[in-house]
């Protein structure tokens, strides 16, 4: 989780590096909610509503870098999140740190729907305990990561005030860092309101030439290069950690500016499962083998400046041996760096794979793109 802390700060930095020249707000959202028992296996009985509160500050982008026109101006949103989710005794409450990106999907006169999504770290501050809290088997670590999908609706009522009502999924995990880590998942509807300060550009100014920062014909062929490294405590609740590390390399193809579609190889090695089956009988071969994964895999890239998303899907190939799952999701939060010598661009990032909802792990990555 150290990693994640730091990406965080990283990519927050990253966000302010953004010319925030037009719109600033602050909102305070109230959520009630519910937590969702996605899986029989969780002990506690579901609280009869949960609360989230969030203290955002949110900028307009005006439209002024490519990029923003292409995305129609999102706004970019630093949430200061609180959730008690309804039992204080076994589930307790969270505190976190969420940066959002905020997508207009259609705009009427003073009427806006808008898709909201981000990730962020978050603190619980009552996971498992073997004796003092057995009940909580989703969650087995104080520092989580939040994600949050909303849809939302805006009214704006004049140049200062926005009515915002939204819903959507809340979700905390720790990517089997420490075990138990089933999750926690909270649905609901929030309401709030938004005091803005400052004037968007004009859109008649979106075409004028003073405000294109990259040029219009970019290189369509990219090469990709990745390094994940990740963590798990492979189900022993207090147990070791263990590493896993994944190398990956692929040939994307750029469909837009800021949209690329990649295709690749990948190569896994879990110390976790090595350790497993060393310890339960047997050889040193086969517990290499049960240990290794190759896999073909398709992502799709989504930039915003030197800030991205990538979603993979990862598919096993039967070698060294067949492997128990056929496929698994990767889904990345990254920053690109500087660029070097024009066409090398480097990048870090935080990962977390999993198979359906299930978490594998949660991991650095550090990257380049040629």
């Amino acid at each position: 989780m150290r990693g994640h802390i730091i990406f965080i700060i990283f990519l927050t930095f990253g966000i302010g590096q953004i010319k925030l020249a037009g719109q600033h707000g602050v909102s305070l959202v109230y959520a009630p909610s519910k937590v969702i028992k996605h899986s029989s296996a969780l002990l506690f009985d579901v609280p009869g509503r949960s609360h989230e509160v969030r203290l955002t500050y949110t900028y307009q982008t005006t439209g002024k870098n490519r990029w923003e026109r292409y995305w129609r101006k999102p706004r970019i949103a630093i949430n200061a999140v609180f959730v008690d989710f309804g039992d204080s005794d076994i589930l307790g409450n969270a505190v976190g740190l969420l940066p959002e990106m905020h997508f207009t999907l259609k705009k009427w006169n003073t009427l806006r729907l808008n898709l909201q999504f981000g990730t962020g770290i978050a603190r619980l501050n009552r996971p498992f305990d073997a004796i003092t809290n057995p009940i909580n088997n989703a969650i087995g670590s104080n520092l989580n990561n939040i994600s949050s999908l909303k849809f939302g609706l805006e009214y704006r009522w004049n140049k200062q005030w926005i009515t915002t009502l939204s819903t959507g999924l809340v979700h905390f995990s720790n990517g089997l860092s420490s075990s138990p880590n089933k999750g926690i998942n909270i649905y609901g509807v929030s309401i709030g309101g938004l005091y803005t300060i400052g004037k968007d550009k004009p859109e008649e100014e979106l075409s004028d030439p003073t405000f294109e920062d990259e040029p219009t014909h970019f290189r369509r062929w990219i090469f990709d290069a990745q390094f994940h490294y990740g963590f798990t405590e492979y189900t022993v609740p207090g147990g070791p950690k263990f590493s896993v590390n994944a190398y990956s390399i692929g040939l994307g193809y750029r469909y837009s500016e800021f949209m690329t579609l990649s295709v690749g190889g990948e190569y896994e090695f879990n110390d976790a499962t090595y350790t497993f089956f060393k310890r339960n009988f047997y050889t040193e071969d086969e517990a290499l083998e049960r240990a290794r994964s190759t896999i073909v895999y398709i992502e799709n890239e989504l930039r915003y400046g030197c800030v991205f998303n990538r979603f993979r899907l990862g598919f096993y190939l039967p070698y060294p041996i067949d492997n128990t799952r056929d496929f698994y999701t990767k889904m990345t939060t990254g920053l690109y760096l500087p660029t070097i010598a024009e066409t090398t661009r480097p990048y870090i990032g935080v990962v977390l794979k999993t198979h359906m909802a299930t978490a594998d792990y949660l991991g650095i990555v550090f990257g380049v793109s040629i």
